[in-house]
């Protein structure tokens, strides 16, 4: 299995082989040395976008970094398959499942009805600092404009779950914010089931997000003064759905997303996971058309982060829900029927999972992003 330990010391040793002090190293991937150190402790592992630059900056490969060693050239294929299904098996566990839900499902060779049309959306920031949080630079202009995202165009089926990966500043969140209203595109089209959703108007945009999209957030923006039950609940009222129906709709959806026993509890009450799966709760509980999910697993340790995604998964296979994902994490997207894969805000590539289980899927992506750091 991934020993983070020895990848941390191995970090240690190829930084001091360069003669680099953990703030030197810390600045030329411009992050905190509090970072470094924590590597090399072996108490974190670093962020899937700096991966490839810390490879490049030690000369090692992405293989002797999980490894944690060297690779001998003659031994490279052996080790490499090895280490590659250690970290995979690591940080999903074992799945045999043969197909994912979605080929599970399909009974005939229609198309399904698309949830999500993105066509030639572009969104342009004018008179941006250098450093804009969330914000591509690779597309800065003469007046410090920015082209945050590219002529960026795809569909996603009804009853889908889609990642979107980038490393910070793809112009993946930007685009997250354009399908959920919250910004609009310079240029394009979006269509949320048939509505062209750029020409609502400012005032309506709030009630459009009420009925027809969920969200889902990294820090799960629960009211923490109301119960899990109560957070709920808010949703349905507010969607004006008829006081009788509200406790039983709660209560069956609580049993399949296991918080039933916690539903009396205050967010601040219960573990993080719970919160989430709440979150999913009140997400999915007024069936919107779509449910974007922003980096959902982000604040939640490895165990709660499974449970959440086998939760995603099975709001698709037994509620038909649409789930859009932005994440940076390999484990998370691993769970998706397809990933888009953003960088420089434009969808440079991408993965469908096809029948393959998890653990393929995984290599796969780990594959397709070592190829866009090479690309680059």
């Amino acid at each position: 299995m991934m020993n983070q330990i020895k990848i941390g010391a191995f970090i240690s040793e190829r930084r001091k082989a360069k003669g680099w002090t953990q703030s030197q190293l810390a600045e030329k991937l411009e992050i905190t040395d509090k970072a470094i150190s924590k590597w090399e402790t072996g108490r974190s592992m670093p962020d899937l976008s700096l991966f490839m630059p810390l490879c490049t900056l030690l000369d090692v490969t992405l293989n002797e970094l999980f490894a944690g060693e060297r690779i001998a050239e003659e031994k490279w294929k052996e080790r490499a398959d090895e280490v590659l299904m250690d970290v995979i098996t690591n940080w999903l566990g074992h799945d045999n499942r043969e197909k994912v839900h979605s080929r599970e499902s399909k009974e005939s060779d229609t198309t399904p009805e698309n949830v999500l049309e993105v066509e030639n959306v572009s969104k342009l920031y004018e008179n941006v600092s250098t450093g804009h949080e969330n914000v591509s630079t690779g597309h800065e202009t003469e007046n410090n404009s920015v082209l945050a995202v590219k002529d960026v165009s795809f569909q996603i089926p009804h009853g889908s779950f889609v990642g979107i990966m980038g490393a910070s500043g793809s112009g993946k969140t930007t685009l997250l914010n354009l399908i959920a209203t919250i910004d609009k595109p310079t240029n394009g089209t979006i269509r949320i089931s048939g509505q062209n959703i750029v020409d609502i108007p400012d005032e309506a945009a709030a009630e459009f997000r009420r009925r027809h999209l969920g969200f889902v957030f990294q820090e799960y923006n629960l009211l923490e003064t109301l119960t899990i039950y109560e957070n709920i609940a808010l949703a349905l009222t507010i969607k004006e759905v008829p006081k009788e129906s509200i406790r039983p709709t709660i209560q069956s959806l609580s049993e399949k997303l296991d918080i039933s026993a916690i539903l009396d509890k205050f967010p601040y009450e219960v573990s993080g996971g719970q919160r989430q799966r709440c979150a999913c709760a009140r997400a999915i509980v007024v069936n919107p058309d779509i449910i974007l999910a922003d980096e959902p697993t982000g604040a939640l340790d490895s165990h709660a982060a499974r449970q959440l995604l086998d939760t995603l998964v099975m709001l698709c296979r037994e509620y038909g829900a649409t789930i859009l994902m932005v994440t940076h994490d390999v484990m998370a997207a691993s769970y998706c029927d397809r990933i888009l894969f953003m960088k420089d805000g434009e969808i440079k590539a991408a993965l469908n999972r096809e029948q393959e289980n998890k653990q393929t899927f995984f290599a796969d992506i780990l594959k397709k992003i070592e190829w866009m750091g090479g690309e680059s």
